[in-house]
């Protein structure tokens, strides 16, 4: 089983409703309930890789700042999304 990339780590985040933030750099994750137990194998693999792009992308923190690239191209993704969905003729 291959190790998840940064982008499925941080939907899974996402999808569980938690945030992650670098702080002093060192990656914090808060969420609906406390992380038992040391963190999964595929985040320990890729900390500094989320730490990377959490402080080069986002803002340093997941969801992504509002001033941030990743949440410019997010928006961006779902404004076109908006556009290509389909609509029944009049």
């Amino acid at each position: 089983m291959r190790t998840q990339s940064t982008i499925q780590i941080l939907r899974c985040l996402t999808l569980g409703r938690y945030t992650a933030r670098v702080v002093d750099g060192e990656l914090r994750i808060r969420g609906p309930q406390p992380l038992a137990g040391p963190l999964p194998a595929s985040i320990r693999v890729r900390r500094d890789e989320l730490i990377d792009f959490l402080s080069e992308c986002c803002g340093g923190v997941w969801p992504p700042a509002p001033d941030s690239d990743a949440y410019n191209v997010l928006r961006e993704r779902r404004k076109s999304q908006r556009k290509l969905r389909w609509r029944p003729a009049a």
